[in-house]
């Protein structure tokens, strides 16, 4: 009798044991599988170092946040870039400048329907909806610009190995662009050559085809995909602010020349129709220079960094085929398509390590091609 019940509860211990590991094991998968938002749920997104709830609406976030959904090209991108709506919207990593030129844009307008316009009984309709038009056309111009992929070169996915050796044997290579022998240069993040005209940018972490500069006020790199798009902010924000200062100074004319005010008394009087002349005055000079600099590197082909650098100081642009030509290309040629995929899926190979599915590899490899063909006959030197 005690040996059976010795037996029965061993079973019953070896039972309750089995029980307890597999709902701890079924308690641990639970807690690995991501939860799948519903959509109209609240979904918390880490943004600035705060949890900040959005709501999710069509399901934008879910695959983003299931574990079953392939991982994408954007969520393991080395560079610095912010992604939005599934890789869709990329931004660069410091949203503070382009929040505060938005702002800038939007106070300026309030001010001027708020404050401005009030006099202007007589055209009060013609002018308000002229000032929205150029509103809508600097905050379009402004999302075109810093939320577009400005030219960004993929990397080459090698082992350290391959880049030690690589790096070990040349750094620069040069190449003969219409007779004009120009220097590229290995880039030790990227691991490639970098393509002519092109930079690595230090703020986003990437390399830019035709790099021109990065621009703080829209947070982002201005190059090859998303220059025409950076003039038209400048040239819209700049009819936008003469606009302003326009109707501006001819309401603080207006009262000075009624009341018999000095400029003082004007100031104390309608702060917020002086402020808002002082402010679009400023932004009217600032613009004014970019836009004229910028015209400028249009006509000779030249990026502002190339410009700043003075490449072609001593030899011939090659680049630059004439100012009808120049500004064809700068402005109204067809954009070339972004040579990175970066909602594509990718896949973990047995390694561990990641590599790129089918259809990235093409990208990738197309872009090495390209490379290569530009780097024929080239004479490397030696570190």
């Amino acid at each position: 009798m005690a040996s059976s019940f010795h037996e029965r509860s061993k079973s019953k211990n070896k039972t309750e044991d089995l029980s307890s590991s597999s709902s701890t094991t079924l308690q641990s998968l639970d807690r690995s599988q991501s939860h799948i938002p519903e959509p109209n749920e609240l979904v918390w997104k880490n943004c600035l170092g705060y949890q900040i709830p959005i709501l999710n609406c069509f399901g934008l976030f879910s695959s983003a946040l299931s574990s079953s959904s392939p991982t994408r090209v954007y969520q393991i991108w080395p560079g610095r870039n912010v992604f939005f709506f599934r890789g869709r919207v990329i931004c660069g990593p410091d949203p503070r400048g382009l929040l505060l030129t938005s702002v800038s844009v939007f106070l300026s307008e309030w001010i001027f329907c708020s404050y401005v316009c009030r006099t202007l009984l007589n055209h009060f309709v013609l002018i308000i909806t002229l000032s929205l038009l150029l509103t809508t056309v600097v905050i379009v111009s402004l999302i075109l610009a810093s939320t577009r992929d400005p030219g960004i070169i993929p990397r080459y996915e090698s082992s350290p190995s391959e880049d030690i050796a690589s790096v070990s044997r040349v750094r620069s290579r040069r190449i003969t662009i219409d007779g004009i022998e120009m220097k590229i240069k290995y880039c030790r993040i990227c691991k490639i050559f970098r393509p002519p005209r092109s930079c690595h940018c230090p703020v986003c972490d990437n390399c830019v085809e035709k790099f021109d500069h990065h621009c703080p006020w829209l947070s982002q790199c201005v190059g090859l995909r998303n220059y025409r798009y950076y003039m038209m902010f400048i040239f819209s924000s700049l009819v936008f602010f003469i606009y302003m200062l326009s109707f501006s100074w001819w309401k603080i004319g207006k009262k000075m020349s009624e009341n018999e005010w000095g400029a003082f008394r004007a100031a104390a009087e309608i702060p917020e129709t002086f402020a808002l002349s002082l402010f679009s005055f400023t932004a009217i000079g600032f613009l004014g220079g970019l836009a004229i600099f910028h015209v400028y590197l249009i006509v000779l082909n030249q990026t502002a960094r190339e410009n700043f650098k003075q490449r072609y100081s001593k030899s011939r642009n090659p680049y630059d085929n004439g100012m009808i030509n120049n500004i064809k290309e700068a402005l109204f040629t067809r954009l070339p398509p972004p040579k990175i995929n970066f909602r594509a899926a990718v896949e973990e190979a047995q390694d561990g390590s990641i590599r790129s599915t089918k259809s990235q590899e093409n990208s990738m490899r197309m872009d090495g091609e390209g490379t290569s063909t530009m780097q024929i006959n080239m004479n490397q030197e030696e570190i």
